[in-house]
């Protein structure tokens, strides 16, 4: 674990230091925060708040990790076994983010919450995971790559592996992003999985994957110096389109996707909250909740911002635990 914590806090000193410059630039270009006009009524208060906070965090990710391999690689003068794994790691979350900065710079010029339409965002979102998707099969190891284990159990899924790894790349970019509703709740829930990652990683043979994920957590630790309640920044598309690839690319990388499903099942319940919503009110012209993703309906149940933070943060580390005392037990 030693590296993971060297990339946790190169991350960590990169957003700190950029952070203050970072907000000023926001200001400068008047990069406010629209609210949508369903949210709470005490969200109003948070319009034009700058937005776009995110280059912060993929900035910290990208240098936390390739300094640390850097690093690592003149100490110990080892050349990784796949030295491409990285760079396509790095480059998939930055196109990750540039479609979230693509999408923030709309809403901001066109002053209200109309970015890039549904279609389009999805559109270039699986269009970047099947390149990187296509990657993993160009490289792939035989019975490894396309398989799913649990301790003894495994399943080789063939081929069809890797549509699935689309959709697990696509669904968690938006279920992070539908989770970025309230102040600290992404970023939060995000520090939390990356560690438990992390950890689960670390319970096998050492992997850049470790670096990756003490990166990530890093700059989302980072990030929530400014982002938590009350935030001075929002992370925008731009983070959270960004952070749910790379948890996805993490648990690919490490061959962990079927843990991820429980370390990361807040995000799933925030996503679900949504689609039922949505068949419900479509079928029946009624609604489940109160307001979809699930975090906005105990909102207007009369709970504080900051009580129904702490309340996803618990159920996040609580699933982050479960997830990885499977790992461990089947280790």
């Amino acid at each position: 674990m030693l590296w993971f914590w060297v990339a946790f806090l190169v991350a960590l000193i990169v957003v700190l230091l950029m952070g203050e410059p970072t907000l000023r630039a926001l200001v400068a270009i008047k990069a406010g925060q629209a609210i949508r006009e369903d949210a709470p009524e005490r969200h109003r208060t948070k319009a034009g708040t700058p937005t776009m906070g995110g280059v912060l965090m993929v900035t910290g990710l990208v240098v936390g990790v390739l300094l640390t391999l850097g690093g690592q690689a003149a100490l110990s003068q080892q050349a990784l076994t796949r030295t491409w794994d990285p760079a396509v790691f790095c480059t998939t979350v930055l196109a990750f983010a540039g479609i979230g900065l693509l999408d923030d710079y709309l809403i901001i010029r066109r002053g209200k919450n109309l970015g890039l339409k549904a279609r389009q965002k999805l559109f270039m979102q699986c269009a970047v995971a099947t390149v990187f998707v296509g990657y993993l099969a160009l490289n792939a190891e035989p019975g490894i790559t396309t398989a799913l284990q649990a301790g003894e159990w495994r399943l080789d899924m063939g081929i069809w592996y890797y549509p699935l790894a689309v959709l697990f790349i696509v669904a968690l970019s938006n279920a992070v992003n539908l989770a970025d509703g309230l102040d600290g709740l992404a970023a939060g829930l995000s520090l939390i999985a990356a560690s438990a990652l992390g950890s689960i990683v670390s319970l096998r043979e050492g992997s850049w994957v470790l670096q990756g994920a003490g990166a990530l957590s890093g700059a989302c630790a980072g990030f929530l110096n400014f982002n938590r309640y009350p935030a001075r920044v929002f992370m925008g598309d731009t983070g959270s389109l960004a952070l749910g690839a790379a948890l996805a690319l993490i648990a690919l990388f490490a061959k962990v996707e079927l843990i991820a499903l429980v370390v990361l099942l807040v995000f799933w319940i925030e996503m679900l909250s949504v689609i039922l919503q949505v068949i419900s009110f479509q079928t029946t012209g009624k609604r489940i909740f109160r307001m979809s993703p699930l975090h906005h309906h105990f909102e207007l149940l009369g709970m504080h911002e900051t009580r129904v933070v702490m309340m996803f943060w618990i159920a996040g580390i609580i699933s982050a635990i479960m997830g990885y005392v499977i790992a461990w037990v089947n280790a």
